[in-house]
C-alpha cells in the first residue's frame, strides 16, 4: 500500500513539475518603457535623491539583536531534543 501511494505521489510531483516548468507564452510589447526623462521631454532634470545610512543602521540593529539572543540560549539543550 505504501509503495502504491509513493508511486502515485511521485507521479503527481513529476506531472506538476513538468507543467510548472513549461514556459507560458509571453505577450509582445511593441513599445519598450523609457526610463530616461530626457527622452520623454521632461524640462527639468529627473534624478534620484542621495541615499542615506538608514539601511546600515537597520542591519546593525538586526545583528545586535541576534547577538544578544544567542547569549540567552539554554546551554543544556542539545540537538537531540
Amino acid at each position: 500500500m505504501m509503495r502504491r501511494m509513493r508511486r502515485k505521489l511521485m507521479a503527481v510531483v513529476i506531472a506538476l513539475s513538468a507543467v510548472g516548468a513549461m514556459p507560458l507564452p509571453a505577450r509582445g510589447d511593441d513599445a519598450p518603457k523609457s526610463y530616461d526623462g530626457r527622452l520623454d521631454d521632461f524640462v527639468k532634470p529627473v534624478t534620484l535623491d542621495n541615499g542615506g545610512t538608514a539601511l546600515t543602521y537597520f542591519i546593525w540593529v538586526g545583528l545586535s539583536v541576534v547577538a544578544v539572543l544567542v547569549l540567552f540560549k539554554d546551554a543544556k539543550r542539545s540537538h537531540l531534543d
